[in-house]
């Protein structure tokens, strides 16, 4: 893609974010009528299950039709089926999947996706979620953890790799490498990946940002744990629409772990860019929650399991 290039995104009538696995359950967290709705304990065909895991069911209307998109697995099959299936949803009405990196907390449900359907589903991804991963933590080295190419396609994927911003199902944008453009979200140093048999620093060129934009409304900037930086993130789906009025961010933010100045940086970066609505989980850390909310009291809600955000 040429630099400077500006995507032509579809207008969407509306969109739909559903948290299907996210990290917390907060049965007294507040609604937000008509954009946030958030699931009534009692109501649901069996209860819900938090994990340290991101899966999100994305519903766009556009021209009349409807399309459907899974946004990463969740860390197990597990949680992930006994959620779909309380929120009643089914992966036979989805058209694509997106694993918006190479982190097993993401993809942890996909074989399973795959194997519970009746027909292949295309796959997007970065090449690079296939290299081996690893952490190194107060509490010591985790990993490394795989995902195997072979495998997804014996499963049924029909695996779609992308370098470059790509539109899927029509109406989203995946973005590609995020590119910087704040010098104070950086990667934080205990990620590691395996290059031909040597431990390097993740530069997480694997991990995109899904960007729609609706009418009137302007984008929605979903992401996973937002390793290069939400921030980043949010400029790079401005520069690539070039809109830049945000309705959403959606997604966890990877804050607490980064330390004090990181999430003071990111809140005056997130002040700068007048965001209608900030929802943050899974990977924020508490502490970071706790400051946004501060920050930002009128336009931020914490991600819970079974929230869904609208957006028309």
């Amino acid at each position: 893609m040429k630099r400077g290039y500006v995507m032509e995104l579809p207008e969407l009538g509306s969109a739909t974010v559903e948290m299907v696995v996210d990290n917390f359950i907060d049965v007294f967290e507040p609604s937000l009528p008509g954009v946030v709705e958030r699931m009534t304990p009692g109501r649901l065909k069996k209860p819900l299950i938090a994990a340290h895991g991101l899966s999100m069911l994305i519903t766009m209307e556009l021209n009349g039709q409807t399309k459907r998109i899974l946004m990463d697995t969740s860390n197990s099959p597990l949680v992930l089926f006994n959620n779909l299936e309380a929120l009643e949803r089914s992966v036979e009405d989805i058209e694509a999947l997106f694993l918006s990196h190479g982190h097993p907390d993401h993809y942890g449900g996909l074989q399973e996706v795959l194997a519970r359907r009746q027909s292949p589903l295309e796959v997007y991804l970065h090449p690079d979620c296939y290299l081996p991963k690893l952490l190194i933590t107060p509490r010591g080295r985790v990993g490394p953890w795989t995902l195997e190419r072979e495998a997804l396609e014996r499963a049924g994927a029909r695996l779609r790799e992308n370098t470059q911003p790509t539109l899927i199902a029509g109406g989203a944008l995946i973005s590609g490498p995020v590119e910087a453009s704040v010098s104070y979200e950086t990667p934080l140093p205990g990620a590691k990946r395996i290059v031909n048999g040597k431990e390097e620093r993740d530069d997480f060129r694997d991990e995109q940002v899904l960007i729609m934009k609706v009418k009137n409304r302007g984008l929605i900037v979903v992401a996973a744990c937002s390793h290069p930086g939400i921030t980043n993130m949010i400029r790079y789906a401005q520069k690539l629409t070039g809109e830049t009025k945000v309705a959403a961010v959606i997604g966890g933010f990877h804050l607490t772990a980064g330390g004090e100045q990181l999430i003071q940086n990111t809140i005056k970066g997130l002040q700068e860019l007048d965001i209608g609505l900030i929802l943050a989980g899974h990977c924020t850390g508490f502490r970071a929650l706790a400051s946004l909310y501060a920050a930002f009291p009128e336009q931020f809600m914490v991600s819970c399991v079974g929230t869904k955000v609208m957006i028309s």
